[in-house]
């Protein structure tokens, strides 16, 4: 099942609640979304769920969520409880902080 339309723009709604300060944008991956504050990737969103890669910064934040794969074969996400605009503007400002940004992609070399 694919993350609706309707659920991301909630999820944005609710980051946009938790005044982050931060650039935060979405971008449709293979029916799923993933969350970018700037050019750094932050979370996913998949079948309607959020998911947080398990990570030493917000480990203390969201001790008590739940771990699922968030598609087979995945290791396992904690959800975020979107609905806590509190903890959940805390989570992305502390993964805007630590999460690094990601390698640039080598370009292919033509003989």
């Amino acid at each position: 099942m694919a993350t609706s339309e309707d659920y991301i723009n909630y999820v944005m709604e609710q980051l946009e609640a938790a005044r982050t300060g931060l650039d935060l944008w979405a971008r449709p991956m293979f029916g799923e979304y993933c969350v970018y504050s700037g050019e750094k990737p932050l979370f996913f969103v998949c079948d309607n769920t959020v998911f947080i890669k398990r990570i030493e910064c917000v480990s203390g934040l969201l001790a008590d969520a739940e771990p699922k794969a968030p598609f087979p074969g995945a290791k396992d996400f904690v959800i975020l409880d979107i609905e806590d605009v509190r903890l959940s503007g805390e989570v992305v400002r502390q993964l805007h902080i630590h999460k690094p940004m990601p390698k640039p992609k080598k370009r292919k070399t033509t003989v």
